[in-house]
């Protein structure tokens, strides 16, 4: 992940599924990644590589959901489209 792109924390991305109220089974499904990786992310998991956590940010984002942090109150919301 790029310096100038946020990485969501495990937090915004359990919120972010809430919002959409998708179970871990089914953001790894979006994402193209292992449902155990979603949980080891979600649990705080400091191994999970980098471009996990892009596709989970990015297919969360395709859903609608947009994630605030770094210079900012880190926080998630969802786009009503």
């Amino acid at each position: 992940m790029s310096e100038h792109q946020h990485r969501p924390t495990p937090a915004q991305i359990r919120a972010g599924r809430a919002l959409l109220d998708w179970s871990q089974q089914e953001l790894a499904g979006y994402s193209g990644i292992g449902r155990r990786t979603v949980a080891a992310y979600e649990n705080g998991g400091d191994r999970v590589m980098p471009t996990s956590v892009v596709a989970m940010k990015e297919a969360l984002e395709r859903a609608g959901i947009r994630f605030s942090g770094e210079d900012e109150p880190e926080g998630v919301h969802r786009v009503l489209r």
